[in-house]
């Protein structure tokens, strides 16, 4: 071994040890205080760039999981006003209901209770106001980020369900009515010819049914003998319908009618008419005394669309009714019901207007709004549980990206504890070696005495 005092070659090897053995320990005592073992870029690029990219969905998860509590705190929001809304009509169909038969102070007095009722709806309406959204005061869309790809879910309500939104405008015991029906009807230009068919199509969707009128005498099922004038053979046709089931037709001497379906000619000897077609109109005047509104089948804007059956035009025109606060309702026969006030059809083929002199009037617009806040309620019901839904997936997902997080980027404790413990040990002999290093050229002095 070569001794020199210039180079101190076990001194080197003890400082180097020293050296690596203090990175390792600045490593640990990192790991230690921030309790991550890969903190930065340097400490690991591959696996630091995978753990920012998590951190993001992380953040992002947290900013949807915030957004989905406010659209579920809304939405409970909205379905206490609708379901105070809704207790109010049950009150107030029982008032109604049990004002039929009243008079004098005891009609007044209902009339009375039933104006405070309405002013409470409207209360409800109009106060059920949650972080700056009502869907009940005015037909409405929520919309909620429900997803870090920014995507979301929307909640609808179809109409107000302020009194003017469910119908109730005016409301009182003895509230008017009217009913409109159009009937399909079949009015001959001359007596059938053999061969002509005569089609039925009920309403509801049911299978068509074909009548073939015939010259003989003795007609086989479906088919129809050809009377010596028109109203013979229209007679005839109602026999043969009434046989095979049909029950809500009649003729005259002039025209069939049907009131539960539409009725069609295979050939130019009956023109059939009674369906609403593009153009035609239902005017409607407020019981009190308000502005009349129009409403119109057509395609423009605004337009009532007009349906294939007579039956689906006039279930088109209720829809568009009720969605501007007027209380109206179809039966299965086509017929419209108009409550609050009185209404006129002006329609092409021709309509029949009743008006409901009753006061059973007031009871179906009462009914009528009961329905449209069930469907309310329903709807912030469905769109409530959707949004829950969402809420706790956000959440399993945020805590499953921050266990993969953790798993990739904390440190163990335990572990980088013992390694210090080690190191600390290996410092402190690294230290003893560099002194005796350090004391190895002394001895080069006794070499000279």
């Amino acid at each position: 071994m070569v001794s020199s005092v210039n180079t101190n070659i076990n001194a080197m090897a003890a400082i180097a040890s020293l050296n690596s053995i203090g990175n390792q320990m600045q490593t640990t005592q990192g790991a230690i205080e921030s309790g991550l073992k890969v903190g930065s870029a340097a400490d690991n690029p591959a696996v630091f760039t995978i753990a920012q990219g998590l951190r993001a969905n992380v953040s992002a998860l947290g900013a949807v999981s915030s957004s989905l509590a406010t659209g579920v705190a809304t939405l409970q929001g909205q379905t206490a006003g609708a379901t105070s809304i809704s207790n109010t009509l049950n009150t107030l169909l029982q008032t109604v209901t049990q004002a039929q038969n009243e008079t004098g102070t005891a009609l007044a007095a209902s009339n009375a209770t039933i104006k405070n009722a309405l002013n409470n709806i409207n209360a409800f309406a109009n106060a059920t106001t949650i972080n700056g959204v009502n869907l009940l005061s005015t037909a409405g869309t929520l919309t909620v980020l429900s997803n870090q790809d920014g995507s979301s879910t929307t909640a609808t309500t179809g109409s107000a369900s302020t009194t003017a939104g469910l119908g109730l405008s005016g409301l009182q015991v003895s509230s008017s009515a009217t009913t409109i029906s159009t009937n399909s009807v079949l009015t001959p230009t001359a007596n059938f010819s053999a061969g002509e068919v005569i089609t039925y199509q009920p309403t509801g969707g049911a299978a068509a049914q074909t009548f073939t009128f015939t010259s003989s005498l003795t007609p086989a099922a479906g088919q129809v003998s050809i009377g010596a004038s028109t109203a013979a053979s229209l007679t005839s046709l109602v026999n043969a319908m009434q046989l095979a089931g049909i029950s809500s037709v009649s003729a005259s001497a002039t025209a069939l009618t049907a009131t539960a379906g539409a009725l069609s000619d295979s050939m130019a000897n009956g023109v059939a008419s009674g369906a609403p077609a593009s153009g035609d109109t239902v005017a409607f005047t407020p019981s009190t005394g308000g502005a009349a509104t129009t409403f119109t089948w057509g395609t423009a804007a605004g337009d009532v669309a007009v349906g294939g059956t007579a039956l689906q035009s006039m279930q088109n025109m209720a829809s568009a009714m009720n969605a501007a606060g007027v209380a109206a309702s179809v039966d299965s026969s086509g017929q419209l019901t108009v409550a609050g006030g009185t209404s006129v059809a002006t329609i092409a083929s021709g309509a029949t207007t009743t008006a409901i002199s009753s006061g059973t009037a007031s009871i179906d617009m009462v009914n009528n709004a009961i329905s449209k806040i069930g469907q309310t309620l329903s709807t912030l019901g469905a769109a409530t549980v959707q949004l829950k839904g969402l809420a706790d997936f956000t959440d399993q997902l945020s805590t499953s990206v921050t266990t993969s997080l953790g798993a990739m980027v904390d440190a163990n404790l335990s572990q980088e504890s013992a390694m210090l413990s080690s190191l600390q040990t290996k410092q402190s002999l690294a230290i003893q070696s560099l002194s005796l290093a350090n004391q190895g050229p002394g001895a080069l002095l006794q070499l000279f005495r």
